[in-house]
Protein backbone atom coordinates (compact mmCIF):
# COMPACT_ATOMS: atom_id res chain seq x y z
CA UNK A 1 0.00 0.00 0.00
CA UNK A 2 1.16 3.54 -0.75
CA UNK A 3 2.32 5.79 2.07
CA UNK A 4 -0.17 8.48 1.03
CA UNK A 5 -3.59 8.08 -0.56
CA UNK A 6 -4.65 9.20 -4.01
CA UNK A 7 -6.92 12.24 -4.14
CA UNK A 8 -9.86 12.51 -6.53
CA UNK A 9 -11.54 15.90 -6.81
CA UNK A 10 -14.87 16.19 -8.62
CA UNK A 11 -15.38 19.75 -9.81
CA UNK A 12 -18.68 21.32 -10.79
CA UNK A 13 -22.16 22.41 -9.85
CA UNK A 14 -24.52 19.43 -9.72
CA UNK A 15 -27.48 21.79 -10.17
CA UNK A 16 -26.31 22.97 -13.64
CA UNK A 17 -26.78 19.95 -15.88
CA UNK A 18 -23.56 18.56 -17.36
CA UNK A 19 -21.42 20.85 -15.19
CA UNK A 20 -22.01 18.49 -12.26
CA UNK A 21 -20.60 15.35 -13.92
CA UNK A 22 -17.27 15.48 -12.04
CA UNK A 23 -19.10 15.61 -8.72
CA UNK A 24 -21.44 12.82 -9.83
CA UNK A 25 -18.57 10.45 -10.69
CA UNK A 26 -16.79 11.09 -7.38
CA UNK A 27 -20.04 10.58 -5.45
CA UNK A 28 -20.55 7.25 -7.26
CA UNK A 29 -17.01 6.22 -6.36
CA UNK A 30 -17.56 7.16 -2.69
CA UNK A 31 -20.61 4.91 -2.63
CA UNK A 32 -18.69 2.09 -4.31
CA UNK A 33 -15.71 2.39 -1.93
CA UNK A 34 -17.93 2.72 1.12
CA UNK A 35 -16.87 6.23 2.11
CA UNK A 36 -15.16 9.49 1.21
CA UNK A 37 -11.87 8.54 2.83
CA UNK A 38 -10.19 5.15 2.51
CA UNK A 39 -6.54 4.10 2.92
CA UNK A 40 -6.19 4.12 -0.87
CA UNK A 41 -8.17 7.24 -1.84
CA UNK A 42 -9.47 10.52 -0.49
CA UNK A 43 -12.51 11.89 -2.35
CA UNK A 44 -13.72 15.49 -2.55
CA UNK A 45 -16.42 17.38 -4.41
CA UNK A 46 -16.04 21.13 -4.96
CA UNK A 47 -17.83 23.73 -7.07
CA UNK A 48 -14.48 25.20 -8.07
CA UNK A 49 -10.80 24.92 -7.20
CA UNK A 50 -9.50 27.40 -4.63
CA UNK A 51 -6.02 28.00 -3.17
CA UNK A 52 -7.00 26.35 0.13
CA UNK A 53 -7.02 22.97 -1.64
CA UNK A 54 -3.22 23.11 -2.07
CA UNK A 55 -2.83 21.91 1.52
CA UNK A 56 -5.16 18.94 0.94
CA UNK A 57 -3.41 18.14 -2.32
CA UNK A 58 -0.01 18.17 -0.57
CA UNK A 59 -1.06 15.14 1.49
CA UNK A 60 -1.74 12.99 -1.59
CA UNK A 61 0.53 10.78 -3.64
CA UNK A 62 -1.42 11.46 -6.83
CA UNK A 63 -4.39 13.64 -7.70
CA UNK A 64 -7.08 13.25 -10.33
CA UNK A 65 -9.35 16.18 -11.14
CA UNK A 66 -12.67 15.33 -12.81
CA UNK A 67 -14.26 18.27 -14.60
CA UNK A 68 -16.78 19.05 -17.33
CA UNK A 69 -15.29 20.48 -20.50
CA UNK A 70 -17.79 22.68 -22.29
CA UNK A 71 -15.60 23.09 -25.36
CA UNK A 72 -15.21 19.36 -25.80
CA UNK A 73 -12.97 18.35 -28.69
CA UNK A 74 -14.60 14.93 -28.69
CA UNK A 75 -17.69 13.21 -27.37
CA UNK A 76 -15.50 10.89 -25.27
CA UNK A 77 -13.73 11.77 -21.99
CA UNK A 78 -9.94 12.06 -22.06
CA UNK A 79 -7.11 12.25 -19.53
CA UNK A 80 -4.49 14.99 -19.55
CA UNK A 81 -1.35 14.60 -17.44
CA UNK A 82 -0.46 17.73 -15.49
CA UNK A 83 2.91 19.03 -14.32
CA UNK A 84 3.51 20.07 -10.70
CA UNK A 85 7.00 21.49 -11.15
CA UNK A 86 5.84 24.70 -12.82
CA UNK A 87 6.94 26.60 -9.71
CA UNK A 88 5.86 29.65 -7.78
CA UNK A 89 5.88 31.97 -10.79
CA UNK A 90 3.28 29.88 -12.61
CA UNK A 91 1.21 29.56 -9.46
CA UNK A 92 1.30 33.31 -8.83
CA UNK A 93 0.53 34.12 -12.48
CA UNK A 94 -2.63 32.02 -12.44
CA UNK A 95 -3.67 32.72 -8.86
CA UNK A 96 -7.24 33.84 -8.41
CA UNK A 97 -8.72 33.76 -4.93
CA UNK A 98 -11.99 32.29 -6.21
CA UNK A 99 -11.05 29.85 -8.95
CA UNK A 100 -7.94 28.05 -10.18
CA UNK A 101 -7.07 25.76 -13.03
CA UNK A 102 -5.87 22.29 -11.94
CA UNK A 103 -2.30 22.84 -13.21
CA UNK A 104 -2.04 26.11 -11.26
CA UNK A 105 -3.25 24.39 -8.07
CA UNK A 106 -0.57 21.71 -8.57
CA UNK A 107 2.06 24.42 -9.01
CA UNK A 108 0.83 26.14 -5.86
CA UNK A 109 1.07 22.88 -3.86
CA UNK A 110 4.56 22.38 -5.24
CA UNK A 111 5.64 25.94 -4.38
CA UNK A 112 4.12 26.02 -0.88
CA UNK A 113 4.55 22.42 0.29
CA UNK A 114 7.16 20.90 -2.01
CA UNK A 115 4.54 18.52 -3.44
CA UNK A 116 5.99 16.33 -6.17
CA UNK A 117 3.16 13.93 -6.85
CA UNK A 118 1.44 13.08 -10.10
CA UNK A 119 -1.53 15.04 -11.38
CA UNK A 120 -4.09 14.34 -14.08
CA UNK A 121 -7.28 15.94 -15.33
CA UNK A 122 -10.16 13.84 -16.63
CA UNK A 123 -11.98 16.11 -19.03
CA UNK A 124 -15.61 15.11 -19.41
CA UNK A 125 -17.42 16.32 -22.54
CA UNK A 126 -20.27 18.62 -21.52
CA UNK A 127 -22.99 19.91 -23.78
CA UNK A 128 -25.86 21.37 -21.73
CA UNK A 129 -25.87 23.53 -18.58
CA UNK A 130 -29.53 24.20 -17.68
CA UNK A 131 -30.75 24.50 -14.12
CA UNK A 132 -31.32 21.01 -12.74
CA UNK A 133 -29.51 17.73 -12.33
CA UNK A 134 -30.32 16.10 -15.68
CA UNK A 135 -27.33 15.20 -17.84
CA UNK A 136 -27.40 15.53 -21.62
CA UNK A 137 -27.88 12.35 -23.70
CA UNK A 138 -24.38 12.74 -25.22
CA UNK A 139 -22.77 12.95 -21.79
CA UNK A 140 -24.76 9.95 -20.55
CA UNK A 141 -23.33 7.95 -23.46
CA UNK A 142 -19.80 9.00 -22.44
CA UNK A 143 -20.14 8.00 -18.75
CA UNK A 144 -19.11 4.32 -19.14
CA UNK A 145 -15.80 5.41 -20.73
CA UNK A 146 -15.30 8.02 -17.99
CA UNK A 147 -15.83 5.39 -15.29
CA UNK A 148 -13.37 3.09 -17.06
CA UNK A 149 -10.72 5.84 -17.17
CA UNK A 150 -11.18 6.59 -13.46
CA UNK A 151 -10.70 2.91 -12.58
CA UNK A 152 -7.62 2.67 -14.79
CA UNK A 153 -6.16 5.74 -13.12
CA UNK A 154 -6.85 4.30 -9.66
CA UNK A 155 -5.00 1.12 -10.66
CA UNK A 156 -1.94 3.23 -11.43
Amino acid sequence: MKARPDLLIGIGNPLRGDDGVGALLVEELAEELGGWSTPAAELKVVHQLTPELACTLAGAERVLFLDACGSARTVQPWLDLLQSEAGADAAAAGLDSHQLEPAVLLALAHALYGWRGEGALLRLPAFAFPHGQALSPSLLEALPEARRLVRLWLQG
